[in-house]
């Protein structure tokens, strides 16, 4: 006999008998499969809701995960800290980790440990690229979240957003957020370093529900390299607590006691910034440019609050010049806003930025601000409103405003005094942490009526 369906062999027939048969066989075998996956998942959710277990915890509290590449003292890191701890107040709960590095900049570790948040370190996350490290964090990251059930994962920085997004997904965290302070595609990164980045975060923007912008400036910049879609972005720019306004006397003590600290005489005019001393802020150039000012006028003094890499090279620098008596490296300090009261005029001389904190707070201390008009800057510096802006790389029109306003008292207070209603009307944290909370509840309500990624 041929066999079936061999040369010459007649076709193949079934029955009705044999049809059902099949039928009812394949039917039978659905019916046990779909038992078995319920009694999966029954048992799931009794384990899960056994006490202590992390998603029986968050059957009464949201669990939120807010992760950055280090929780060194910046910007982003602030707002990090700002985020985590406010949501805290509010009945969600809250764990906030970070990569193990730190640096001369200072550190939050320990504010937020005091502030009662539950911080871990996440051992390979490092700020350089390491195919290594990299995959050692996704790997770790995605192992944490899926064990331990978060709700929310809310990522910040560069690296901690890509590696960090991916691993969200990957573990399938509900609900994915991404904070831009900035992207890493700066106009310092080499073309093919940018192209990765840029692919990098195209694909990390599919893995998450939101991109908050820190600036209307970063968003832009993100569209324009085709990063997400316009809908999944929402700008809520980053903000800092105003205070209440000082009485003249308590202004003329806050600066007084400011200027004993940093050694500086009564009656001289102060030019200041408060910042990292890195590459993206520049404070070699921001010296070039002041340099000629204090050399030509002698009740000019500067002042450079903050520590970074370029630290030495700056103190090498300032060494050199005839005004090196009238120059103050203040270094870190875990309050650097404190001695804003010493200072006559805040400048700005960074290559890029996102949104600079260290602007609201100069401008909430009622000082007027020069910078360069790079990214988010505008945005809260309005030229001849609340400061002076300059093109990038116009350092004689940048010396030149620094210089208008320092021989011009009465312009500086009008000028201070239009920032910092600027800041009390728009930038102030309590707005900025509402609103996230408001994008956070309004996508969660969202994904439990099964609708897409921000409306």
């Amino acid at each position: 006999m041929n066999r079936a369906g061999s040369p010459g062999s007649a076709p193949l027939t079934t029955t009705p008998n044999a049809e059902r048969a099949a039928t009812a066989e394949r039917t039978a075998i659905a019916e046990r499969a779909a038992t078995a996956e319920r009694t999966a998942i029954a048992e799931r959710v009794a384990i899960a809701e056994r006490p202590g277990h992390p998603r029986a915890r968050s059957l009464a509290r949201p669990r939120v995960c807010h992760l950055i590449t280090r929780l060194i003292l910046g910007g982003a890191q602030r707002i990090a800290l700002e985020t985590a701890a406010f949501l805290a107040r509010n009945d969600w709960e809250v764990e906030l980790w970070a990569g193990p590095e730190t640096g001369p900049e200072g550190s939050l570790w320990e504010e937020a440990r005091e502030r009662g948040l539950s911080v871990r370190v996440v051992p390979d996350l490092r700020r350089a690229v390491s195919p290594i490290h990299d995959a050692r964090a996704y790997a770790w990251l995605s192992r944490a979240w899926q064990a331990e059930a978060f709700d929310v994962v809310h990522t910040h920085s560069s690296k901690a957003g890509i590696v960090g997004r991916l691993a969200g997904e990957r573990a399938g965290v509900p609900l994915r957020l991404h904070s831009v302070h900035g992207w890493a595609m700066e106009p310092a990164t080499h073309p093919p370093a940018s192209w990765i980045f840029t692919a990098l975060e195209r694909r990390a923007a599919h893995s998450c529900d939101a991109l908050i912008a820190v600036s209307q400036a970063v968003r832009d910049a993100g569209l324009a390299r085709g990063i997400g879609a316009a809908e999944r972005y929402r700008v809520i720019h980053g903000a800092v607590v105003p205070g209440p306004e000082p009485t003249p006397e308590a202004r003329r003590a806050a600066r007084l006691e400011a200027r004993r600290e940093l050694g500086l005489p009564e009656d001289a005019t102060v030019l200041g910034t408060l910042g990292r001393l890195d590459h993206a802020k520049d404070p070699l150039g921001a010296w070039q440019a002041l340099e000629p000012l204090l050399n030509g006028d002698p009740r000019c003094w500067a002042v450079f609050i903050g520590d970074g890499p370029l630290r030495d090279r700056m103190a090498d620098a300032v060494a050199r010049s005839p005004s090196r008596e009238r120059v103050r490296l203040a270094g870190f300090r875990a309050q650097g806003s404190q001695l804003l009261p010493a200072l006559d005029l805040f400048f700005l001389a960074s290559r890029w930025e996102g949104f600079p904190l260290a602007v609201l707070e100069a401008m909430a201390a009622g000082l007027p601000v020069v910078s360069y008009a790079v990214a988010g800057v505008g945005e809260a510096v309005i030229d001849g409103e609340t400061g002076f802006l300059a093109p990038r790389g116009e350092r004689d029109l940048w010396r030149r405003r620094v210089k208008e306003l320092a021989e011009d008292g009465a312009l500086r207070g009008a000028l201070g005094a239009r920032g910092r209603r600027l800041v009390l009307e728009r930038f102030s944290l309590e707005s900025m942490l509402a609103r996230t909370l408001a994008l956070y509840e309004t996508l969660r309500a969202g994904k439990s009526r099964g609708e897409a990624p921000v409306a």
